[in-house]
Parts: structure tokens; sequence; C-alpha cells
């Protein structure tokens, strides 16, 4: 056909040849342009079954419109009878083609898994699935992105059974096993997608042999570890792919979104956890904390300005590649303490540990830093820095270039550049770190304080990107305990957060507001799903971002999912109460109470005083049926919280529970009339009418949250304590409204 005109498109060279369809690079004469043309072999019109398959791979791939996907132009029949597909034309070369010259550097894998999971998913939020995914089947062009092409195979998930006539449907050797039994959903696409990474990574794929052999290799086989396969292998890709590979489709990534969440994670060496705590065996990558600086002659009104150059340490260092750095708050939590090296690192889990001081002669400091091997005690570098104030952003800068340095990964050509979260105020970023500290204690009160701080940092300095994310924070906050209207609250929070990234595009926290506002809000657990991952894509070493990605997946059901994003917020920040605590509440919703009140233990050995400790142990109880146990643990929780009116609320439950039914009632009305008074979130009154077994009170108030947006309702689909609304049609028709309807795999669907 070289030379021929088929439409408006003149054929020049042969690109590939399948089973049904030959490839050509083509000239649109009309548009001048280079395009691909997809024609279906003349071996092929005569058959109803291809021709028709031909017109849905076209249909399929033109509807998703996405980076990661081959754009389709459009579908035609030449006046030869030839029918035939033209789409866009990437300079660049398959995977394949790639391979062919052994594997790929580690970057590169992780970036093209990466491109093609962002496509899959795309694909997979429209209903189909792809079914062939595999390195013909992937181009990365000459920009380096990575797209999927050939949807011939393409199904619609509602459409069960995969097999096509005249057997199973794919290529044997990046097929699941259940696809080789004849049956593909998402998760099928998933599994290979793990081989392609894992042939990326070793230059080999997991699973060798032919037909019968490679078969059975597949349904029951195992397959080498990449680290065994590929010297300097990352152990966390290796953790990628084992869950990628799982034979069973429930233990693998339910869909490509919880994958992509590991892959940003993973190409940033962050230590990924296993399920439920199983070990893989394999060693963790680098890690380090950076304690917070000593405050030499400044006196109090220049702590937060030490706290700050600690603070920018953390988050420089949290953009290298490879390299674990303890978050914020775990690392705060020796702030003023007596510290031994090797008790930090066991705590810690790290094996290097930044500190230093910082002295002040009027308004010339110095900066003494160093380094030491947390396992000997060893020095491993040290330096002084002598400037004037005002040089303080260029002397973090310089330090974070200095430690890089010393972790520099053989693979890596050279350091890569460190942006700073906020260079501009001295005095601002002290006031926002002290915000954020007042944040994380998650009370009334701190909030408040936390608000306070963060006003300032932005009136000392306007562009603060920063501190407008935690002013929105605040609100949202605000909004999620009932302290404020949640409508205007979640309104508030999406404008400061907007704000923020108009600044700084690139902030992650303000993505996770933004994320916060999407969920509570508009009910929209897409953008709010997507906004976390890029919020992950944007700095995968923000415990925030795992924490909040895992409560979405919690309130979607998703529990193994949200452990595993939680055990990696916990290797990030593994001293936070709150994700300490949180670790317990997929065990609590799953049903493992036992495990769950195992994590509470374990929570209350590092933060004896939080508030979410005694509620998940109060909750707990209330579902053995200890109602005695689980009202001490619960007034306990409304104690250290400040009497919020929502926990105050469960307290209430666990009266009713307890028959304590006048004591359950006086607490409803009292939280009703503080309802005249202020905001009163409804969940409250709700909570205490279902305890009290006034189920038709209980949702009129339950409706008036709605109305409301209450946070609390995104719990709908798990919280144990609406198990007795479950079977009312009332209950029945808000669950449709929250767009929680129906068992975890149809929400899937219907949600993505």
């Amino acid at each position: 056909m070289i030379g021929q005109v088929i439409g408006h498109y003149q054929i020049q060279e042969l690109l590939a040849e399948g089973a049904m369809g030959v490839v050509y690079k083509a000239r649109d004469l009309n548009l001048e342009r280079s395009v691909a043309i997809k024609v279906l072999k003349s071996s092929q019109t005569s058959d109803e079954h291809a021709t028709r398959r031909f017109i849905h791979e076209a249909r399929a791939a033109s509807s998703l419109d996405h980076p990661n996907v081959c754009t389709i132009y459009e579908i035609e029949t030449a006046s030869s009878g030839q029918l035939f597909i033209a789409m866009a034309y990437y300079e660049g070369e398959t995977l394949r083609r790639k391979l062919a010259r052994g594997p790929l550097v580690m970057e590169d894998a992780l970036q093209h898994t990466i491109d093609v999971a962002h496509g899959l998913a795309k694909a997979h939020r429209h209903g189909l699935v792809h079914r062939d995914i595999k390195p013909e089947n992937v181009i990365v062009t000459d920009d380096g992105i990575a797209k999927i092409l050939d949807f011939g195979l393409v199904k619609l998930t509602q459409n069960t059974p995969a097999i096509q006539p005249g057997g199973y449907a794919g290529t044997m050797a990046y097929m699941s096993p259940e696809q080789i039994q004849g049956f593909a959903d998402p998760r099928s696409d998933i599994w290979s997608l793990g081989v392609v990474l894992y042939e990326m990574v070793t230059g080999r794929r997991p699973f060798q042999g032919r037909g019968a052999e490679l078969m059975l290799a597949i349904e029951t086989g195992s397959f080498a570890p990449v680290t065994e396969s590929r010297e300097g292998a990352l152990p966390e890709v290796q953790r990628v792919v084992a869950r990628a590979l799982a034979k069973s489709p429930e233990d693998r990534y339910q869909r490509a979104e919880e994958m992509l969440a590991h892959l940003h994670a993973a190409r940033h060496g962050i230590d990924l956890p296993t399920v439920f705590g199983a070990s893989d065996g394999a060693k963790g990558p680098t890690s380090i904390v950076v304690l917070p600086f000593g405050n030499v002659g400044g006196g109090a009104d220049t702590e937060y300005f030490s706290d700050g150059l600690t603070d920018e340490l953390i988050h420089l260092l949290s953009q290298l590649q490879g390299l674990r750095v303890v978050s914020h708050t775990s690392a705060f939590g020796f702030k003023g303490k007596e510290r031994n090296v090797r008790q930090i690192a066991e705590q810690l889990n790290v094996d290097t540990i930044l500190d230093g001081s910082v002295r002040w002669s009027e308004n010339k400091l110095r900066v003494t830093v160093q380094l030491t091997d947390a396992r000997t005690g060893y020095q491993i570098w040290s330096q002084k820095y002598d400037h004037e104030l005002k040089d303080i952003f260029a002397i973090q800068e310089d330090i974070a270039s200095s430690v890089a340095a010393k972790f520099e990964r053989k693979e890596k050509t050279g350091l890569p550049r460190m942006h700073s979260r906020y260079a501009g105020n001295v005095d601002a970023h002290g006031l926002y770190l002290k915000g954020r500290y007042h944040w994380e204690q998650r009370t009334e009160a701190s909030f408040k304080l936390a608000f306070q701080a963060f006003q300032q940092a932005i009136e000392t300095d306007p562009l603060c990107a920063p501190a407008y994310s935690g002013l929105a924070d605040c609100h949202i906050s605000f909004g999620y305990w009932g302290v404020a209207p949640p409508r205007s609250a979640w309104k508030k929070g999406r404008e400061l957060a907007f704000q923020a990234m108009r600044i700084d595009p690139g902030l992650a926290e303000a993505e996770i507001s933004l994320a916060k506002c999407a969920l509570y809000d508009d009910l929209d657990w897409r953008e709010a799903e997507e906004r976390c991952l890029r919020a992950i894509e944007l700095n995968p070493a923000l415990s925030t971002a795992h924490f909040v990605y895992s409560i979405l997946l919690l309130q979607l059901g998703r529990f193994e999912s949200a452990m595993l994003e939680l055990r990696t917020a916990r290797r990030l920040d593994p001293l936070s109460p709150i994700v300490c605590t949180g670790l317990a509440w997929p065990h609590y919703y799953a049903g493992r109470y036992e495990d769950a009140q195992e994590q509470c233990d374990r929570a209350l050995q590092l933060t004896p005083d939080h508030f979410e400790i005694p509620l998940c142990m109060g909750l707990i109880e209330v579902q053995r049926g200890q109602y005695a146990s689980a009202v001490t643990w619960l007034e306990k929780c409304v104690a250290r919280s400040g009497n919020n009116a929502t926990l105050m609320g469960i307290l209430g439950y666990a009266y009713g529970l307890d028959g304590r039914i006048e004591t359950a009632r006086t607490m409803r009305e009292q939280l009703i009339q503080f309802g005249t008074q202020r905001y009163i979130s409804p969940m409250g009154p709700a909570l205490i009418s279902i305890g009290l077994g006034e189920l038709d009170t209980a949702m009129d108030w339950m409706d008036k949250a709605y109305e409301a947006r209450d946070a609390f309702l995104a719990y709908a689909r798990i919280f144990p304590p609406y198990d007795p609304l479950r079977s009312t049609p009332r209950f029945r028709l808000l669950l449709e409204k929250l767009g929680l309807a129906g068992d975890v795999e149809q929400l899937t669907t219907d949600l993505y």
C-alpha cells in the first residue's frame, strides 16, 4: 500500500503488522501532518466479528482523550472498501524496541509504568479493560511520554466473560491467572502492567516457558524478586511488583490509582509496606531524621527561626529519591529532650541523623550542622556556616545539597535541583511552623491557635503560600469536627487552598486541602482521589498525603489498600499521633477488634494523651457489647477533645446502649440547646438517637447533616453505629445521594 491514498491519507511506510491489522505511517493531505493508519486486513473484512471488534477498538480509544492513551482521529471506510482507523503518529519507539537493548534505567522504568497506570486509570473509569498491556502496545515518544496503543481486545467491565471466539483473549506471557481462565477486570490489566514493570527493570519476564508450561507458571509458579534479578534494584519496586502480581485478584492493587500512589513513592525511594505488617524480607532504603536545631543566644522570640530551618531541611531532603526522611511531627517529638543517637535510630527506624544549632550574635548567626551514622555513632560530616540573617534561605539549600551528596546513588548522573517550599520572609515562615504545630494537636482550642498563627504569617508576608494552605486546613478542620457550619468551612477552605496554589502551583499541601473539599462538600470521590494522587506525585514524602488518601480508601471499604497507605504514612512519620492511631481504624472497620485494640495499645505508648485512642477503644468495646467499658473510654475521649459536640454524640450513643436512657436524652437536649447559640453538628443528636433506638428521629437528624454536608456522613458505608439504619429505605436513599450505595466492586465502577 506504500504510496496509495485511502481517504485523504497517503501511505508512506509500514510501521507494524498484527493478526487483524496493519499499521502505516501516512500523510494527512488535508491538514498536512503525519498520522498513523491502522487498516483492517483484507482477509478479515468478511469476518463480521473482526469488523465489529475493529470498530469497537476505535470507539473505545477515542472515548478516553488522555495524554497517556493514543489519540484516535476517525474511523473510515475507503473507496476500495477497506476499513481503517486514523490516529496520532508519535516520534518514538515501542517499549519492546527499547527492551531489545536491555533493561531500562530504573527512573525510566518507573516513569513509563506511572504513565501507563495513568492511562489505565482513565480507561477503567470509563468501564474499559484493555486486556493486552505488553511492551509492543506501549510507545514512548521522543519527549519520554509513554502512551497505550491497540485497544483491539478492550472490553466493557459490565460484560463479565472475557473469552473471545476461539479461546482466551490477550498475550499469554502478560495475562493474569483469571484472564487465562477467561475472565478479566481492571485488576487483570494491573497484573499485565506488573509484568511489564518487571521486564523493564530486569530485562526478562517473571514467568518463563511456552504453552502449557507458561500457563502453569503464571497460575501456580513463583518468580525471582527484582532485587535478585538486577543489582541495585530498589526493594520498594519489588514490593510494587509483588502486589501487582499477586495470584488472587483480591490481593492485588484493586485499582490503577492505588498502584499509582505506590509507584510515586517507590520512584522517590520511600520504603513501602506490605499488607498488615507482613514482611517480604527486603532491606529498606537509606533513611534520615533531621532533629530540631538548637537555638543558642537568640531567646524565645527566635525559637521558631531554628525550627523553621529544621522544617525546611526536612522538606528539601524529602525531594531526594532513594532517601526516606522522617516527617516534621516525629522529628520534633525530640525537641528539648535528651538525645541518644542509637535510641532515636531504633525508635524512628533510621540509619542517619542530621542535627545542629543556630547561634545568634546581633544580626549575624552561626549554623553548625553534623551528620551522624546512627548505627555506629560516628560523625560522617560536619560544617559551620557564618552568615547574616538575610542569607538563611541560601544556607539551608547549601546544607541540603551537602547532605544530598552523601546519599547520591550510583545510577544517578547528578544531584537533583531541590526547591524550597517557601523562601520569602523568615518571620512568616516561623509563624507558619507555629501554626502547623498547633494544628497537629487536633483539638478545637489548638485549631484556633493555629488559625491565629497562619493569619499572622499572611499578614507578615501576603505571598506565604504554605500559610494560606494552613489556614485552609483550619477551616476544613472546623467543618470536619462540627465547630463551624461545614458548607461555609469547605467553601472558605477551597478559596484559601486555591490562593495557595496560585502563589505556588506545586504545593502538595494545597492539593490535599482541595481533596478534602471535593470529598466532603462535592461528594466527588473521583476528584478527591485525583488530588490525593497529585499531592503524592508532587511530594511522595508528605505523610499527610498518604494519610488522607488512606481515609478516602477506608470510606470506600478498601480496608487493605487503606492500611498500605497508612503504613506508608507511618514510615514517613512514625511518631505522629493521628497516624499511629489511624492504623487501628482499618482493623476496626474490618471487624478485627483484637488487632485494632493491639494498635491502640501501641499508640498509647507513644501518645497517651491523644483523644482518638479512647475514641477508637470506646467504639471497639461497643462492638464487643461491653457498653460500660465503652462509656469509660468515650468519657476520656470527650474530656480530651474539649467537649467536642460530635464526640459527645458518640458518648451519648454509648449511654443509650448501656441503658442510661435519661443520661443519653439529657445529653441530646444539651447538644440541641448548644445549637441555639452556635453551630452544632446534627450528627451528635443523630448518634444519640441511634443509641436510644429512635431510628426515625436519627434519620431526621442525618438528613439535616446531609444538607449541611457533615463530614461524618462520608463514613456512612462503613461506620458500625449506623448499622441499625441500614435496612431502612431512608438510609438506603441517603447512601445513594452520597454516592455510596452498592457493594465494594459495584461502588468502584459507579464512582469511577
